[in-house]
């Protein structure tokens, strides 16, 4: 590289040949006095009249045939002085001599495009087809409230593992409140965790698509097994005795048949076949939005014996729904709705406070509860993960009945709850 004039220098190509990169001023005259610019040694370009200088400058080389100019720096900071256009002037020349020049990390067209909260977005309209509402929100909020903020500037080749680090260090700091007041409590480490989880899925789409070639160092988040929650019987059946007679049929069926809460607030009449026995959890609630595929994207038999046999014919003589588990519209007497999921919760929490039942969520109270008992009741995991669903899709009404005989002992051996006598309501 050989150093010309202060704004200009010609450099020489692996490959052999030269190229001249220059300095321009913004605008290219004077506003004042509308003189053309000189050289200025300390300044790079000073009006010979009015002695102002410009306020703006660029980079400016020809590349593969076209003109490149070059307004910023690499972090999107624009080149406002002189000192600053030769730096980048600099860079510039020296990838240019080492082979590494890439035009679309300096045009901020081009640049843009490969921002980290660019590809985010980007991302996210990708992966939004493919994902329930309740799992896109979740990613959703890991990438755009934790990763974007701390990496969502930086040109996603650019990053590296102590980007990664420094980010990691951050999480971990006391976090403020409404940009007032740090809150005493930091992220947990399963947090974290899930965070970087999110972010490994997301650079790994950036490699599939080719925009990156490799994966940067990631910090290890070493996290504690979580201690499994779960109630007993006997803590079932009080939580149960403290919810509303008007609400326990659909409490005692996610107790008896370990259930997720969405696929039980989904539950229609169109699923449920008394004359063969069983029912089939065809759909699933996601937030609120009904999807016609349950979670592992497979539908799942439960037979009808016991508890949930005769849940199910006490809401068969009270049908007002299509859907099996509904409740009275609080805005419009006599229209009946499927559970929302907050409305389980707000039930669900408060039976507990009532009996003295602490930090078990309701997911834990029922399918955890229902898994766990069954394993300390001698039930083999095979069995039990059948029980669940954890197994091949069922998609024909005969599968579905052949699976629920193959779960029946599951069901019937098991110790569980009685189904609670309820007062019925003249409707």
């Amino acid at each position: 590289m050989r150093l010309d004039t202060l704004t200009r220098e010609l450099v020489s190509l692996p490959g052999g040949g030269e190229k001249v990169v220059r300095i321009y001023p913004r605008p290219t005259k004077c506003p004042r006095c509308k003189r053309k610019w000189k050289e200025d040694p300390r300044t790079g370009f000073r009006c010979p009249k009015c002695r102002s200088k410009p306020e703006r400058l660029f980079v400016s080389l020809s590349w593969q045939g076209k003109l490149i100019r070059v307004y910023s720096d690499k972090q999107g900071n624009p080149i406002r002085d002189f000192r600053q256009a030769q730096r980048v002037l600099q860079l510039i020349a020296h990838e240019l001599e080492t082979g590494e020049f890439d035009p679309s990390k300096w045009v901020k067209q081009e640049a843009e495009r490969f921002l980290v909260r660019n590809l985010i977005r980007d991302y996210l309209d990708e992966r939004k087809p493919h994902m329930s509402p309740a799992g896109f929100r979740a990613k959703k909020t890991w990438l755009l409230h934790y990763i974007a903020p701390h990496l969502g500037h930086l040109d996603v080749r650019e990053v590296r593992g102590y980007h990664l680090a420094e980010m990691m260090r951050r999480l971990q700091e006391p976090r403020e409140a409404d940009g007032k007041k740090f809150r005493k409590d930091r992220l947990s480490l399963s947090t974290i965790h899930k965070i970087f989880v999110e972010l490994r899925a997301f650079l790994n789409w950036c490699r599939k698509r080719e925009l990156i070639d490799r994966l940067p160092s990631f910090p290890e988040v070493k996290t504690a097994e979580p201690p499994i929650k779960f109630l007993t019987p006997e803590q079932q059946a009080a939580v149960l005795e403290a919810i509303p007679d008007e609400h326990k049929p659909i409490f005692a069926f996610l107790f008896a048949t370990g259930c997720r809460v969405g696929e039980a607030r989904a539950l229609m009449w169109d699923c449920v076949y008394p004359d063969d026995g069983f029912l089939v959890i065809r759909r699933v609630f996601s937030d609120d939005h009904l999807k016609d595929v349950p979670k592992e994207g497979k539908q799942k038999a439960i037979p009808l014996v016991g508890v949930i046999r005769d849940v199910i014919l006490h809401q068969a003589k009270r049908k007002r729904s299509m859907f099996v588990f509904c409740y009275e519209d609080p805005n419009r007497k006599g229209r009946f709705i499927p559970y929302p999921h907050k409305k389980l919760l707000k039930i669900f929490y408060e039976a507990c406070r009532k009996v003295g039942v602490e930090g078990v969520s309701l997911y834990q109270a029922s399918r955890h509860s229902f898994a766990l008992q069954r394993l300390q009741q001698g039930f083999s995991y095979e069995e039990v993960g059948a029980a669940l669903g954890h197994s091949s899709p069922q998609t024909t009404r005969r599968y579905a009945r052949l699976r629920a005989e193959q779960v029946r002992s599951v069901f019937e051996g098991a110790k569980v709850i009685p189904f609670p006598k309820v007062k019925e309501k003249d409707d």
